[in-house]
């Protein structure tokens, strides 16, 4: 629920909010780094008050705004905060939002407003949610609303499986919820979105994981129902993986946290770990989603001494277009490491520019590992621009003579000749063409029996 850097002393009280809660819940060891956080927090509301409501009159889903998903998991509706509010009530405030059940306090400087019971419901709702749950109050339905009369039984007939462990056909009700929250009116999206999600708390959630283990035509409509949590789904998902420390059947896991931007700020107590499968983890999900505040995470861990967590660091890199990533990659290149050396390549070459042909060319001189210099060799063959074709009719023309020391032996221009083949792209087939009629003796015929087995 934060980001990964401290926000700047003029942020909003909810973005301050959020990233202080964020620490107390992912790194409270660090009493430094808490400590600033209160007193910018409280400097924000020196002199004028603030609020902070979870509703989500917008939109039926909570766009990834971790505080607020934050808030409606604990049943929080509002808070208000006076200006002058002293930092140890505020901070009391932050470390009962970041515990899962801990009393949440009301102060006349730190007003606390919980949500609500729905209508003609004996009393409030928990704040923490239960697996079972028959007294759950579910909300009533607006006379005339047939959606919500619809919704308004199905989150009844949700509650009545969960309560007797019919887990498959729960989880179909749950999604077919999900799917029909988007119809509702603001004001009822609201109410039964708050609803859905007491029903699907924690032990549901992992329930519904363990489940998709043993019935995987499932894991599609368990993810998509774990999205649907926002930040509480996200953080059963990194648990889940953690304590495995393997992905094996967990892979749709990681695919779905890839698709959930609140998981951003829950990595980066995993960038920190001493544990190679932390920061594999880290990485894995940190390329997936693709955010540009996640790189000065991933450059450091190109030499790390363990080579999954280099592995994917360099893959996550290469996923990302923004330009900060194509240096720390191309000085990857020279690794001591051959497959290391070998992914670097890849990487870059999947960006799929010509701008990357001269740093593999220069590679390639370099690299004295027969099977490295294979794969950087086609990898630079995959790259479908002008650039990369020139560099490697270069390589295929330059012969290696008697009394010179640079150029290339016959075997190595043939396998130019073979990489270019492989790849089947337009500008490979003119470097094939260019060969077959400048280059002379078995390259310039395995050139011409490559252009004849294409289409």
């Amino acid at each position: 629920m934060s980001t990964p850097h401290p926000p700047e002393p003029s942020a909003p009280f909810a973005e301050q909010l959020a990233h202080l809660i964020a620490l107390l819940r992912q790194a409270p060891e660090q009493e430094a780094e808490l400590l600033r956080a209160v007193e910018g927090l409280a400097a924000r509301v020196a002199r004028e008050p603030a609020v902070v409501e979870a509703g989500i009159e917008n939109t039926w889903a909570l766009d990834g705004d971790p505080l607020k998903e934050r808030l409606l998991w604990r049943g929080v509706d509002a808070i208000r905060v006076r200006a002058g509010a002293p930092a140890p009530e505020l901070l009391e405030l932050a470390k009962a939002l970041a515990d899962d059940t801990a009393p949440i306090p009301s102060t006349p400087a730190v007003q606390v407003e919980l949500i609500a019971a729905p209508a003609g419901a004996s009393r409030p709702p928990p704040i923490v949610p239960r697996l079972v749950q028959p007294a759950e109050p579910v909300p009533r339905a607006r006379p005339g609303d047939e959606l919500a009369h619809l919704l308004e039984a199905l989150l009844r007939e949700l509650a009545g499986k969960l309560e007797t462990g019919r887990y498959h056909p729960a989880l179909h009700d749950a999604q077919a919820a999900v799917r029909l929250l988007p119809g509702l009116s603001e004001e009822s999206r609201r109410t039964f979105a708050i609803a859905l999600r007491r029903l699907l708390g924690r032990p549901v959630l992992q329930a519904f994981i363990d489940q998709a283990y043993r019935i995987p035509e499932e894991q599609a409509r368990t993810v998509e129902v774990l999205r649907f949590t926002g930040v509480g789904g996200a953080e059963i998902l990194l648990e889940t993986l953690r304590a495995a420390g393997t992905l094996g059947p967990r892979g749709f896991l990681l695919d779905a946290l890839g698709e959930m931007p609140e998981a951003l700020p829950l990595l980066v107590p995993l960038f920190r770990s001493d544990r190679w499968f932390d920061l594999w983890l880290a990485a894995e999900v940190a390329g997936r989603l693709g955010k540009a505040e996640t790189i000065p995470y991933l450059v450091p861990l190109l030499d790390h001494r363990d080579e999954r967590v280099r592995h994917a660091a360099v893959d996550a890199l290469g996923r990302f277009r923004e330009k900060a990533v194509v240096e720390p990659l191309r000085r990857t290149l020279g690794h001591p490491a051959p497959a290391t050396r070998a992914r670097a390549a890849r990487a870059l070459a999947a960006r799929g520019s010509g701008a990357m042909a001269m740093p593999l060319v220069a590679a390639l001189d370099e690299e004295r590992e027969p099977s490295t210099w294979r794969e950087l060799l086609a990898a630079l063959a995959t790259i479908d621009a002008p650039e990369a074709g020139q560099a490697l009719v270069r390589l295929a023309l330059q012969k290696r003579g008697l009394f010179r020391r640079t150029g290339y032996a016959a075997r190595e221009r043939l396998l130019v000749v073979q990489a270019l083949a492989a790849t089947g792209t337009p500008t490979a087939r003119q470097a094939l063409e260019r060969i077959a009629s400048e280059a002379s003796g078995e390259v310039a015929e395995a050139a011409r029996q490559a252009l004849a087995r294409r289409p």
